[in-house]
């Protein structure tokens, strides 16, 4: 019996079940082949298609749409999947299509006529347009209400305070707002709803641009959320005019008027004293007639003569209601009119005279919807029958014996007439139905209702999720029942699982970005600060040799912050597709020789760069420009850790591959931190400069030349970057894609810059003679040469100015000299500035100490002060501002 769907036999049977039209078109849109299933349309049949240019008949509009996607398929060899309208005539259809490549310079085409559900979308609109419509006229809106902020969001059409565009106040500025002696009562039904309690509703005034206004909120839903807090959602509605014309008579008029049912009122003698706008309508008397001057039984009304009106008011008791019951027919004048029910009762008027009030309701709809609701019994019957989802209700004073049933569970549906008197044991397993009948009796005894979510497999073994619910129903005219309902939940659960991994992620990148934006900042303002300060002074100085070194000093931070905005500027490009990729021939030996040249002039002092040259003739299909970014980024990456010995790159054949190498004898990473250096935004050593972007730009070029790149390191040993790009199939030409020249221009020689941020700080300035020693001592903690020489630049003639390298040295100098005054730099190598400053005030809470830093934000500059600064200048800065500051704080 398992073997059904596996039959061979069946096979066709299947495919006409469950199958899309297919469709196989050449590479100019020929149908070659065509099998129709599951549709019938008058144009898609297969003796009016086969041999035809299908994407020739297509419409002009719908041929623009499947045309690119039709050649991308061809070209690319991709998979498209796209929703498309068709116009024949007066009519519109709507089909997905599901284009695949087909062995060679073929495309299959999957039609499903989505036509039914593409009008559904449209109707689903409508009633959203319809709903807000009426929430409009209504004058409703939303409001939400969250406890552990206080605080009320709210949108709507209330017309007050409350507009179409959300908005939020507090709780207690919105009790501002309602009138003192409604406050209470409003507090504590807010109290009552945080605590389940939503049955009632709340009317209260509130006082608003000099006038006052009546509120209604209503809570259709308390959820309690992470913590403490709870969270209500309900309706708001203004009711000023009900409330206002509450008391006005008029309104009791206007709804006697505007009543379905026939009213009047009655002397004895048949004289009509009252006559609302419906009773006229039915017996012909004009808004403008004058009742007092009519007799019932003479208007063709339900007395027919006097004497059926004598025996009318002689079988009504006074003091009593009478119910006259159905009258069939009544009015002559209106044959639509199939019956009417009606009651009648005596009143006393204020000068004692006795008035007969009658009410007549057309019950002509009602006969109508009698009809109906047996059609609809009958129809409920078939849909609960056909829903998706379990239902089954038991007879609990009868063992649990099946009531009614339409399914129960996702791989079996039994027919309610053979359920019908059975219980779980004659459809379970033995474990499984003990399981149940466990579950029946403890809701049956306790009352109260279960629900679940539970992992199960269907027949063939697949993992599904089932939302799951069983309660006890009560009732004064029937037994006790059992009700249960499941629904698979299935695609919601995964999806479910999807969104958390998807907000873990979100949460990680914003936590990335954090840190990118503080040291991006850092990075930044340090080039600006030697750009800003040293432009001042090349302005001022009259020195040639000085204005050179100082031109020098400006021109390498330059590069380093255009460098800094390359990075962010090329990743964003490469991840977003902007950037086209240009694949030609490329030669390694001469482009690895180019790099050789680009980067020699950079290594630094002590350190030798070794080309490693291996076969060089080969040639492989990429990107010249992006290869040699990648490789000058790497040995660019080394330079900044290599301080002696050897940086060597090359590359050799391994397989189908060529294996490229960058090696150093640097510093090293740690093992803990090799898994994350291709991350963005994240430096393994903290006091590099640099975004933390270049590893992750070379990840993604690789990756797009459809390569992979690695890492192995040691610490203190060295570090050895690999990356692999596949060599060209010889069966196959190369094929060059288009490339956008605005786009892919590169520069290689810029790319070489980027590949090092080395530092070559000017020593000459050590050896400039120091200030007399009788003139203030100040001492500068700064870890970067060129700012200490912008400070020695501005500071050197008017002060004694020493430099620790990093936070340890200055606690150490300012031991050793007891300066006057310090700058102090806040990212430093072995102590940071923030923790330098806590020492050093521990040893003299009088010493002055000034942050100077990139750093910018305002919490940076709240530590620093916390930390004992007695001030905070941020980089860049100019030459006056520095100069008054440490003025300012030596004259203190």
């Amino acid at each position: 019996m398992k073997n059904i769907l596996k039959n061979a036999e069946n096979a066709e049977k299947l495919l006409k079940l469950t199958s899309d039209t297919m469709i196989l078109l050449d590479k100019d849109g020929v149908c070659v082949d065509i099998v129709v299933y599951n549709v019938d349309l008058w144009f898609l049949k297969e003796d009016e298609l086969l041999g035809k240019n299908i994407l020739q008949l297509l419409p002009p509009s719908t041929y623009r749409q499947v045309r690119p996607e039709f050649n991308k398929v061809l070209t690319r060899k991709e998979i498209s999947t796209q929703n498309y309208e068709l116009t024949i005539g007066n009519e519109t259809y709507f089909f997905k299509c599901i284009m695949r490549p087909y062995e060679e310079d073929m495309v299959l085409c999957q039609y499903r006529d989505i036509t039914e559900r593409s009008q559904r979308k449209l109707e689903l609109e409508k009633k959203n347009y319809e709903l807000n419509e009426i929430q409009k006229a209504a004058l409703i809106g939303r409001w939400r209400y969250d406890s552990c902020k206080r605080s009320f969001y709210y949108a709507g059409h209330t017309g007050i305070m409350c507009t179409e565009e959300g908005q939020e106040i507090l709780l207690e500025d919105y009790m501002s707002y309602i009138l003192p002696e409604d406050r209470e009562m409003f507090g504590k039904w807010l109290v009552q709803n945080l605590q389940g309690a939503m049955e009632d509703s709340i009317d209260y005034r509130i006082h608003f641009q000099q006038q006052i206004y009546y509120i209604r909120l209503k809570t259709f839903s308390c959820e309690k959320h992470s913590g403490e807090s709870t969270v209500l959602e309900g309706y708001i509605q203004n009711i000023t005019d009900i409330q206002q014309r509450r008391n006005d008579i008029n309104l009791l008029t206007h709804a006697i008027n505007n009543s379905t049912e026939d009213i009047f009122a009655a002397h004895e003698d048949g004289t009509l004293v009252f006559a609302n706008r419906r009773f006229r309508q039915h017996h012909n008397i004009g808004a403008a007639d004058d009742i007092s001057q009519l007799n019932i039984y003479e208007i063709d009304s339900y007395a027919k003569d006097e004497e059926s009106w004598k025996s009318l008011i002689a079988s009504i008791k006074k003091g009593e209601k009478h119910n006259n019951g159905i009258l069939y027919n009544p009015l002559p004048l209106h044959p639509e009119v199939l019956a009417m029910e009606g009651n009648a009762y005596w009143v006393t008027s204020d000068e004692g005279e006795e008035i007969l009030w009658g009410f007549g309701r057309d019950i002509t709809q009602r006969i109508g919807h009698e009809q109906q609701i047996k059609r609809f019994s009958q129809i409920l019957d078939k849909t609960i029958e056909n829903l998706p989802a379990g239902i089954v209700v038991k007879d609990i004073r009868s063992g649990f014996k099946y009531l009614y049933r339409n399914r129960e569970s996702y791989n079996r549906n039994v027919p309610m007439k053979e359920a019908l008197g059975k219980d779980d044991f004659d459809f379970y397993t033995l474990d499984v139905a003990q399981e149940k009948r466990r579950q029946d009796r403890e809701i049956a005894e306790t009352g109260i209702e279960k629900h679940w979510i539970t992992e199960e497999h269907d027949q063939n073994g697949k993992s599904i999720f089932l939302d799951k619910r069983k309660m006890r129903i009560d009732s004064k005219d029937f037994p006790p029942i059992l009700l249960s309902i499941e629904w698979d939940i299935t695609e919601l659960e995964l999806m479910k699982r999807e969104l958390l991994v998807a907000k873990e992620k979100a949460e990680t990148s914003d936590q990335l970005k954090s840190a990118f934006l503080a040291n991006m900042s850092h990075e930044i303002r340090t080039p600006l600060n030697a750009i800003v300060g040293f432009s001042r002074i090349i302005a001022e100085s009259t020195d040639a040799e000085e204005r050179k070194s100082y031109y020098d000093i400006v021109e390498a931070n330059n590069e380093r912050l255009l460098q800094l905005i390359n990075e962010i500027l090329d990743l964003s490009k490469i991840e977003a597709g902007m950037v086209e990729f240009t694949i030609t021939p490329v030669r390694l030996h001469p482009l690895c020789k180019e790099i050789h040249d680009a980067l020699i002039f950079r290594c630094p002092a002590g350190v030798e760069l070794v080309y490693e040259p291996s076969d060089e003739n080969i040639v492989i299909e990429g990107d010249k420009n992006r290869i040699f970014q990648v490789v000058s980024n790497l040995i660019g990456n080394a330079f900044k850790f290599t301080t002696s010995g050897s940086i060597s790159y090359g590359y050799r054949r391994k397989g189908n591959e060529i294996e490229f190498h960058v090696s150093d004898t640097g510093i090293g990473i740690e093992a803990d931190k090799l898994d994350k250096v291709f991350e963005r935004f994240v430096k393994v050593n903290n006091f590099a400069q640099g975004t933390g972007l270049g590893l992750s730009i070379c990840k993604t070029i690789i990756e797009r030349l459809g390569g992979n790149i690695s890492v192995s390191s040691e610490a203190g040993k060295g570090t050895t970057f690999t990356f692999s790009l596949p060599l060209p199939d010889k069966k196959e030409d190369a094929k060059e894609k288009q490339t956008d020249a605005s786009e892919t221009e590169y520069n290689a020689s810029a790319d070489a810059e980027a590949a090092s941020n080395h530092d070559d700080g000017d020593s000459s300035y050590d050896e400039e003679p120091q200030a007399s020693q009788s003139e203030k001592t100040i001492l500068m903690a700064e870890d970067t040469e060129s700012n200490y020489i912008l400070a020695k630049a501005i500071l050197g003639k008017l002060y004694r100015l020493e430099r620790a390298k990093d936070g340890m040295e200055a606690v150490t100098m300012f031991e050793e000299l007891r300066p006057d005054l310090i700058l102090m730099d806040m990212k430093m190598p072995n102590l940071g500035g923030l923790d330098a400053t806590r020492i050093i005030r521990e040893l003299s809470p009088e010493v002055p100490i000034i942050a100077l830093t990139a750093y910018a934000y305002e919490h940076d500059k709240q530590a620093a002060l916390d930390a004992g600064c007695n001030d905070f200048l941020t980089k860049p800065y100019t030459q006056e501002v520095l100069k008054e500051m440490i003025k300012k704080h030596l004259r203190e």
